[in-house]
């Protein structure tokens, strides 16, 4: 057996403008057009995409025949500047004659070197549909870059046998390359080492794998625009033990020294220490209570001046109905839809008795302004002993009466009170720790809660904040999508109001079950950074159908060593090491940090 016959996929079939390889679809684009000017490592961002082969080919050219050709160019294009009429065509071909005379001009003083510049762009995909996506991603990618790149018809193979070192020149490489001077094709290569050193308020994050630098601003965005980085929010992943909480310590810490707010929900209680230290509000809302009180029915005013003024105040009823819709779902995740309407319309009735409706100026309110469930299990007991005979209506009645009984009974030093805290500091930690054990439905509504109270404290623009949300998972649990929506409508509101999310799970699985995958992608989407750490296999294969991951990305991460991670920072993605100090170290406290 030769070595052909060796590595020889199953199986070929080409078509026009595409082909199938063994069990996979695929397509190559032959780029065709490039930009008058690139920067150093042009193609880095390319050879980091999922499902994409990129095959460069540069062949010597000797100065004679780039010259020659170059101007006849030139005396075709003065021919052409003679006879145009139109003086803007015109002057655009006098223009391009001259950019050449200077080219030639550069290349004879410079002694470069002059290549016949081939690219060509394999895009593989597991079926038809997702081939003719990507493709179609690329080529908007492409055009961003302003490169133009085709699939050549009917000659597929041909392009194929020329990017594979066992064949010999294919005669389509005559007539697809590009005349292009040593230093473009330098810039052109993609296999580039780079820090990343953010002006302004930075974080000293760590170092990449080259020893490059990391000074990482999370609200870059503020001073400087920069592709792919148009907000504060960030996705942390990693299973216990890959370092992810130092390296949240870490960003915390150093937002916290630049007079930015954070407010942190912190399920197993792992920021006390240091919240303690740095003369935080440390908020133990697992025990309830007189220990700390937040009233799920009171209203978060999440609309800004501008919102107000154009007519748009009533969306912040709306979208409390809507979170305490999503509250009930998590408190009783088989709550029927019919029970969930009518629990709705007797919210409203009793938001209505305290003198609130969609006209309302909330900023006027107090905590003590607000009803209870109390309040509203009232207005429930009135409707059912108004009602005399059995109907419909009753029966939704009596059903959604057996669901708020306990909010009011057993629970109501968790859920049934006015919210009896108010913290004062720039650091806020919310903790649950003495409930993350307990009853999954009433731990999961407590954590809507939370996030539900936590963001009202983000709404001020006068100042930057991040919320960090850890073990985040748990809103998805359940497949509640309205918990979900909820989260995503944070990321997306978060910029209005100079805010950045800090989203941190070692669940991805969570966010890409099918149930919940919109919602999930929709999470991942509004976020300009991921910091991957260390996750099992399965994890990082359910992370692949949230980001674009490509396959050496994907082994490296079910490999990394503790502190050791991928950072996707806008559209610049690096190996890195969290590089911490014993001085920040002893900051974090002994509350994880590992």
């Amino acid at each position: 057996m030769n070595l052909k016959e060796q590595i020889a996929p199953k199986g070929l079939q080409f078509k026009s403008n595409s082909f199938i390889i063994s069990d996979k679809y695929a397509t190559i684009l032959t780029v065709i057009g490039y930009p008058k000017y690139i920067n150093p490592g042009f193609l880095s961002s390319l050879t980091s995409m999922s499902g994409i082969k990129i095959v460069i080919k540069h062949i010597p050219m000797p100065f004679s025949s780039i010259r020659k050709m170059l101007n006849k160019e030139i005396a075709s294009l003065k021919e052409r500047y003679q006879q145009e009429k139109d003086k803007t065509l015109q002057e655009r071909i006098r223009m391009d004659y001259e950019t050449i005379e200077q080219f030639v001009s550069m290349l004879a003083a410079s002694e470069s070197k002059t290549f016949d510049f081939q690219m060509h762009i394999m895009i593989t995909a597991n079926s038809e549909e997702e081939l003719q996506n990507k493709k179609q991603q690329l080529k908007n990618y492409l055009d961003a870059m302003e490169l133009r790149a085709y699939p050549l018809r009917f000659e597929q193979e041909q392009v194929f046998k020329s990017m594979l070192p066992l064949y010999g020149d294919q005669p389509i490489e005559k007539r697809i390359g590009t005349p292009i001077p040593s230093p473009t094709v330098a810039a052109m290569y993609p296999f580039i080492f780079d820090s990343i050193k953010d002006p302004g308020l930075s974080t000293l994050l760590g170092v990449d794998f080259s020893g490059g630098v990391i000074l990482f601003n999370q609200f870059l965005y503020q001073i400087k625009k920069e592709h792919n980085r148009n907000n504060a929010n960030m996705i942390m992943l990693g299973t216990s033990g890959s370092g992810k909480s130092t390296a949240a310590k870490l960003i915390i810490r150093s937002h916290l020294r630049n007079d930015y707010k954070v407010v942190y929900i912190d399920p197993e209680g792992e920021l006390e220490e240091m919240c303690t230290k740095m003369g935080g509000d440390f908020i133990d809302l697992g025990k309830g209570g007189e220990y700390g009180m937040i009233n799920p029915l009171e209203v978060v005013v999440d609309a800004d001046e501008d919102e107000i003024a154009s007519g748009l105040g009533y969306t912040v009823l709306t979208r409390t109905l809507q979170t305490v819709k999503a509250f009930m779902k998590y408190y009783d995740p088989h709550i029927e839809e019919d029970v969930l309407n009518m629990f709705s319309e007797m919210l409203q009735e009793t938001y209505r008795r305290f003198g609130i409706d969609f006209n309302s100026d909330f900023s006027k309110f107090s905590s003590k302004d607000y009803p209870t469930f109390r309040d509203v299990y009232a207005t429930i007991r009135g409707k059912l002993n108004s009602m005399v005979e059995k109907t419909q209506e009753k029966d939704i009645m009596e059903k959604l009466e057996i669901k708020i009984r306990p909010l009011v009974k057993e629970l109501k030093y968790y859920f049934d009170d006015h919210t009896t805290i108010s913290p004062k500091s720039s650091f806020i930690v919310f903790n649950i720790r003495e409930l993350m054990n307990a009853d999954q439905n009433i731990r999961n509504a407590l954590f809507f809660n939370i996030l539900k109270y936590a963001w009202g404290l983000t709404l001020d623009k006068s100042v930057n904040t991040v919320l960090a949300v850890d073990e985040a998972h748990v809103l998805l649990s359940g497949n509640n999508t309205l918990g979900a929506d909820f989260l995503a409508q944070i990321q997306r509101r978060a910029r209005k109001y100079n805010t950045g999310t800090m989203i941190i799970t070692q669940q991805p699985s969570d966010f890409s079950d099918p149930a919940v995958i919109t919602q999930g992608k929709a999470i991942f989407d509004n976020a300009s950074y991921y910091l991957v750490m260390g996750l099992k296999k399965q994890a990082a294969e359910d992370l692949s159908l949230l980001i674009d991951l490509n396959d050496n990305e994907k082994e490296n991460i079910k490999r990394y060593n503790q502190g050791e991670a991928l950072f996707v920072c806008g559209s610049r993605r690096m190996q890195i090491n969290i590089v911490v100090t014993e001085k920040e170290l002893e900051s974090f406290g002994s509350g994880g940090g590992l």
